[in-house]
């Protein structure tokens, strides 16, 4: 009898979607932001009207951001020799790349954009950036507001490691019980209507994140099925547009429901595909540089050419050049600190025991493969 799919994935698997789906979800991103910059609003976003005002396609996308991450930190850790191996990997990840990105901002686009009016012009010395930097705080928001996102996951790569170091992964149920507690304070903080800034988005953030990671946890039982696909397309779509004649709560909680019926069909499109979608997997690559650089790109692209551009023209240009700097960003800085990453020595725990089906040689090759390009899962 053959064995029904499951998100159980041998370590080394490149038959999936999930490098394509990061490189989608940042360009979303840009596209969220190219509209805001356009009109100084998100009322143009393409999502505002289709989910009543409750996502934008930038927030949609952060959200997904998360849930996947959850998954692949958890994924991650458990592919670790231990808990050094684990945080230094994670940091060399994200820290090279961020303080690029954030000496970009402030020596090159910072400068430019003060001379024209568009910035502060006492721009920070190394003092004034370099700590907050390094505590993944960038409080020049203006000129390059993607970086307030990283942070949090970083905190989220922190708190796997103490869930592994205690063993919780093995035992599965309190990651499960975390993500539920997780979403009911969440659920909580929206029915309240508190409106969070950027230092309060840790209900949002850690929900999505702990869904992805439980949905790890128990991956060996949660089937590749269309049917479950279609089922949680078909409730996120309920919430987001199924209740569009009320337009107050409580029927408008997309929020809520995306950490539910949103996972299970981001981590289908994720993990199911096969073909062009694995073959493109290495854009994935790309897709954190893209992300830091895009946003101080886009400003100046406004502030420069406003009247020759439009919201889709400001996208494509900010993405076209974006992703030269993205591309120097991982030759240049990324992977010569993930090759550090990779010449740490350090002792190397038992593996855990594999949920996929050891029988297939095809599998058992895969299972020896290294991930540690596949390591990456910030955007």
């Amino acid at each position: 009898m053959k064995n029904r799919p499951t998100l159980d994935r041998p370590p080394g698997d490149r038959e999936n979607a999930v490098g394509l789906l990061r490189f989608v979800l940042t360009s979303l991103v840009i596209l969220s932001h190219s509209f805001y910059f356009y009109v100084a609003s998100l009322d143009c976003d393409p999502l505002v009207r289709l989910t009543c005002g409750q996502y934008t396609v930038g927030r949609i996308a952060v959200d997904a951001f998360f849930v996947l991450s959850g998954f692949l930190v958890a994924r991650s850790w458990e592919s670790s020799r231990g808990w050094a191996d684990f945080l230094t990997r994670r940091a060399l990840r994200v820290y090279p790349g961020f303080l690029a990105a954030v000496v970009f901002t402030s020596y090159a686009a910072g400068p430019w954009l003060a001379a024209r009016g568009q910035a502060r012009p006492d721009l920070p010395f190394w003092s004034g950036f370099l700590l907050p930097a390094l505590m993944l705080d960038y409080r020049e928001l203006a000129m390059n507001g993607s970086l307030w996102t990283i942070r949090y996951d970083f905190y989220y790569y922190l708190f796997i490691g103490l869930v592994g170091s205690a063993g919780l992964f093995a035992r599965r149920w309190p990651i499960l019980a975390m993500a539920a507690a997780s979403w009911a304070v969440y659920a909580a903080w929206f029915v309240s209507g508190v409106e969070g800034g950027i230092e309060d988005q840790h209900p949002r953030f850690l929900t999505g994140f702990l869904a992805g990671a439980a949905c790890h946890a128990y991956r060996d039982r949660i089937p590749l099925s269309w049917a479950w696909f279609a089922a949680s397309t078909a409730g996120l779509a309920w919430f987001a547009a199924g209740w569009a004649p009320y337009w107050f709560w409580p029927y408008r909680v997309m929020s809520p429901a995306f950490p539910i019926f949103g996972t299970y069909a981001l981590l289908f499109a994720a993990l199911r595909p096969r073909g062009l979608a694995a073959r493109l997997a290495w854009l994935g690559d790309y897709s954190y540089g893209l992300y830091l650089y895009a946003y101080p790109i886009q400003v100046m692209l406004v502030t420069a050419y406003r009247p020759q551009l439009g919201p889709y023209s400001l996208f494509l240009s900010a993405w076209a050049i974006a992703g030269a700097c993205a591309f120097l960003s991982l030759r240049l800085v990324e992977r010569p600190a993930l090759r550090l990453a990779r010449r740490t020595p350090t002792t190397r725990r038992p593996p855990p025991a594999p949920h996929f089906p050891m029988g297939d040689p095809a599998t058992r090759t895969a299972a020896t493969v290294s991930t540690a390009k596949g390591d990456a899962t910030t955007p």
